[in-house]
């Protein structure tokens, strides 16, 4: 904040209420969204095809995702098809829609106040290597970047400094839409005092 003032900037409070529900709202529309963009990854049409001597058509389709499609994808797959599926639909994507326009207004609401909005990139310092496998700790480390992304503004990372087990530690900045100059306007201020040496 301070190598902000310095700069001449003028530091205002704004209230984003809405994205405590970011992270829920982000994983429902971004699974929904995987399970059907990779639904026609199926062999035939697109993607690499797997198969062995013998295969029938749905044992080629099984082999194909099965071997070409990674864990996390899987997971995403599954719980896209989940949210899409008729009996959920309304209850989880359609209302996560619904959150989402909620906190694009919000963002809309705060850039009536300021320029640029400056936040943590993560909870937490950097994972050391093969530290976190969980899935849902790994989804929770998004809780500061998701907004940004559900609102369609333009973001940044801007590496600080490091942990005190010297992993880096970065900040956010978040623009108004098509405002990406007054983005990196802030983000070399930020990289210039910081002195971030890798």
């Amino acid at each position: 904040k301070r190598w902000l003032v310095d700069a001449g900037a003028e530091i205002v409070d704004i209230s984003l209420p809405h994205t405590d529900h970011a992270l829920a709202t982000y994983y429902i529309i971004a699974t929904a969204e995987a399970a059907s963009n990779l639904a026609r990854y199926d062999g035939v049409r697109y993607g690499a095809r797997i198969e062995e001597q013998g295969d029938s058509f749905q044992d080629m389709i099984e082999r194909t995702r099965g071997e070409c499609f990674g864990s996390e994808v899987k997971r995403r797959i599954i719980s896209g098809t989940y949210v899409l599926s008729a009996s959920h639909f309304g209850d989880y994507y359609q209302k996560a829609q619904k959150v989402r326009r909620l906190i694009a207004n919000d963002f809309t609401n705060a850039f009536e106040k300021v320029d640029v909005i400056l936040t943590p990139t993560t909870s937490n310092p950097a994972f050391a290597i093969g530290e976190k496998s969980n899935p849902i700790d790994m989804y929770n480390n998004d809780l500061f970047t998701v907004p940004a992304s559900l609102a369609g503004l333009p973001c940044m990372s801007v590496p600080v400094g490091f942990s005190h087990n010297k992993l880096p530690i970065g900040i956010q900045l978040i623009a108004k839409s098509y405002d990406e100059g007054n983005l990196f306007m802030f983000a070399n201020v930020i990289e210039k005092s910081a002195d971030f040496k890798s």
